[in-house]
């Protein structure tokens, strides 16, 4: 799953010639295939399946170009944008950059494409999610749809899409839960991004609406979502969440900071503190352990640290490269996870600085969560500073990643009998659920604790979906066509959203009501590249997640 990036603030860099441009682009190319790195157990050349290349710029901006997925540990989805002449569309607005994106269903080890199709993506956001269990979500537009590979392959469409959610306002940011099983939702009004976020008249005080989703994965390819609440904001925002509760920063003065862990019923359990001369960056990894960037002595985040929920820091580590856009791959059950940032020649780099002189490779590593152990570190090429070029499995013992025009896959060592231990003895101190997201916010009053918040969210009474929002269960919506189809497949009624009652019961906010709120630091957008309708981010965030 894609995260959000470290970006620092830095003078500009001189231009250079093209000449120089390219010399010094090919001299990264040449030095990164030829560093020597573990061997991969299998090797997929790219090209006979149709793999074209990505435009440089469009992957140092931050751009989503291609993803490569698990669907489960013998089979890789693969995902690239394909150069294609494209039908001209009469409700496109001149801001649309439309393109086709190509899907492929690998299986393993043999690289044998066992099911393909296309979708017309009208951005260059992030378009793709992986589920887990072997479902996955696509973006077009603001329509949300889940398909299944797996399930659907024998019945000869491995690509049938369900609808999923449906809004009429611009989806603006999606955050998984490591595990998949909580979803939230940014949505923004219609109107010009920019006056909506710099507009402080009293109606547009926040206008960023924030939906939690439950996701339940059910039999076949069915996913339940169950709404969990609603809140507004003045800008996006990162929320370190799962299904139990979120992680809260405090600041305790000199440079000492401490983190909390809030259910959504109201229960607060105290963690480790933490040491750092600049705010931390909670990242959950797993349904009961997190890691957060610090700095020691600087501004610069070069500090990892993780914890756990029994209040324990298991570990702490220097990470001595300058670094942007860090994004992470989740294997809970198996207690690893796998980090991937983009290396620089410097220590300050502007937001939408895309020349690539500036960097210097792409770095994944998987860690096993409860001692930092270092299993495989290897780079990917070429560089996408958006991520998704690299997938764990799901059982933690399989790393997949795009390295010089080949899908690679690398073997990672079995778990050692104390490792077992640490996972099941990290499952055991997950925080149980006890509500959803509206409870807490709701049920407290006044101002809230120092949880971070740069941006606090308040109540919304807009229940508990955006205006004009469906969440449905049923076949592909339109502007989502399955496999082998230039049409989209007739779609049935979808549910109805809920009526008042029923977003009360679900968890909806009492109208001004303030209580304590997940960290708000994000700027936006999460979705969308430098130059497109509501994007200065080129890697889609501005902090870890």
């Amino acid at each position: 799953m894609p995260v959000p990036s470290i970006i620092f603030a830095s003078p500009r860099f001189r231009k250079r010639s093209c000449g120089l441009l390219f010399g010094l682009l090919l001299a990264l190319m040449t030095n990164s295939a030829q560093a020597k790195g573990p061997a991969p157990s299998t090797s997929i050349p790219l090209a006979p399946l149709g793999f074209q290349s990505p435009q440089t710029q469009f992957m140092l901006a931050g751009s989503s170009m291609l993803t490569v997925d698990f669907v489960d540990p013998d089979h890789l989805l693969l995902t690239y944008s394909a150069k294609r002449l494209l039908k001209r569309l009469s409700d496109c607005p001149p801001s649309d950059q439309d393109r086709v994106v190509d899907a492929v269903l690998l299986e393993l080890p043999s690289g044998k494409a066992l099911a393909r199709t296309s979708w017309r993506t009208h951005d260059h956001g992030q378009y793709l999610w992986n589920l887990g269990r072997g479902r996955f979500m696509l973006r077009i537009r603001d329509n949300l749809t889940t398909f299944a590979p797996m399930v659907n392959l024998p019945r000869g469409d491995a690509f049938a899409q369900r609808a999923f959610i449906r809004t009429d306002r611009r989806i603006g940011g999606i955050l998984l839960s490591p595990d998949a099983d909580l979803m939230i939702l940014e949505t923004l009004d219609r109107k010009n991004p920019e006056e909506v976020l710099g507009d402080r008249h009293e109606e547009d005080d926040t206008p960023v609406q924030i939906n939690f989703f439950r996701l339940i994965s059910l039999a076949g390819d069915d996913i339940d979502v169950r709404p969990a609440g609603a809140l507004r904001s003045r800008v996006p925002g990162r929320i370190p969440a799962n299904a139990a509760g979120f992680i809260a920063i405090l600041d305790q003065g000199h440079q000492r900071w401490s983190f909390d862990f809030r259910s959504y019923g109201g229960k607060t359990k105290e963690l480790a503190g933490f040491d750092s001369t600049c705010r931390p960056s909670p990242i959950l990894v797993s349904g009961s352990e997190f890691i957060a960037f610090g700095c020691h002595a600087s501004h610069t985040p070069q500090v990892i640290a993780a914890f756990n929920m029994r209040g324990e820091e298991m570990w702490e580590q220097n990470m001595t490269e300058s670094y942007v856009s860090p994004s992470f791959s989740y294997a809970p059950g198996s207690g690893r996870f796998a980090m991937s940032r983009v290396l620089t020649h410097a220590s300050m780099v502007e937001t939408e600085a895309v020349s690539p002189e500036i960097f210097d490779g792409q770095a994944i590593t998987v860690y096993q969560t409860d001692s930092g152990r270092q299993l495989l570190r290897v780079e990917a090429t070429p560089v996408a500073r958006a991520g998704q070029n690299f997938s764990l499995s799901p059982d933690g013992l399989r790393l997949a990643v795009i390295r010089d025009g080949a899908l690679e896959v690398y073997n990672l060592p079995q778990l050692t009998s104390a490792e077992r231990k640490a996972v099941q003895m990290a499952e055991a101190a997950a925080p149980q659920i006890d509500g959803d997201p509206a409870m807490l916010m709701s049920s407290s009053s006044g101002e809230p604790a120092d949880s971070g918040a740069s941006a606090a969210p308040v109540p919304t009474n807009a229940g508990t979906l955006p205006s004009n929002t469906v969440v449905s269960q049923g076949p592909a919506a339109p502007d989502a066509p399955s496999a082998g189809s230039a049409s989209s497949e007739p779609a049935l009624s979808p549910k109805a959203p809920p009526t008042t009652g029923e977003a009360d019961r679900q968890g909806s906010f009492a109208t001004g009501s303030r209580g304590d709120a997940p960290e708000q630091t994000r700027r936006p957008p999460t979705l969308y590249a430098p130059g497109e309708s509501h994007g200065n981010d080129p890697a889609h965030r501005n902090d870890p997640r």
